[in-house]
């Protein structure tokens, strides 16, 4: 089992984007990768013309909006990703992204996703490297660096890249504090 460092998932996420043509300041679309791996994605919206039920699209599509956004589901050797289309388009590329992350990542399918409670199990070291590696390969660090010494604003890096504002500040943390850090030195120098 592979222990996942983050500059190893740094280089899968790099490796993906490569495959794509990709350079460092280029735009990824999460559908496209899903394609790229055979992975079809499915939204709840179109699950209703396989009947899913009205009950169930209500449940997930309205009633736990707020909870769920994305499942990489197993179906015998191959993969599906089920997304919630009452998001907004900028939640649902981070949600493909996130679940194309334990794709990657080769995270195995442990049994249930939900609980006997209908609460969510999901392993944290796993989450937590799915969220890294779709930081990666939305915003790379070396372009959230560049955009933190051209100054720019989380609105600027979310347009520039197709996320949210709150997913832009994420990936910006560290980067700013890099450029903030030269600023300060080129001062005292």
């Amino acid at each position: 089992m592979t222990r996942w460092t983050q500059k190893l998932m740094r280089e899968v996420a790099q490796e993906e984007r490569e495959a794509l043509g990709l350079a460092g300041g280029d735009r990824l679309d999460p559908y496209r990768l899903a394609d790229e791996h055979g992975i079809p994605v499915y939204t709840l919206s179109e699950l209703r013309e396989w009947e899913l039920t009205d009950v169930a699209h209500q449940h997930f599509f309205e009633n736990t909006k707020g909870i769920w956004s994305a499942a990489l589901v197993p179906l015998g050797r191959s993969r599906v990703i089920i997304e919630n289309d009452a998001h907004a388009e900028v939640r649902r590329r981070a949600s493909i992204a996130h679940e194309l992350g334990h794709h990657l990542l080769e995270h195995a399918f442990e049994g249930l996703l939900l609980g006997a409670d209908h609460s969510r199990v999901l392993d944290a070291t796993k989450e937590k490297e799915a969220t890294f590696v779709a930081g990666e390969l939305l915003v790379p660090e070396a372009a959230a660096r560049k955009a933190a010494f051209a100054k720019w604003t989380n609105l600027q890096v979310a347009r520039a890249f197709g996320v949210s504002e709150q997913f832009a500040q994420m990936q910006m943390k560290g980067p700013r504090v890099i450029a903030s850090r030269a600023g300060r030195k080129q001062l005292g120098a």
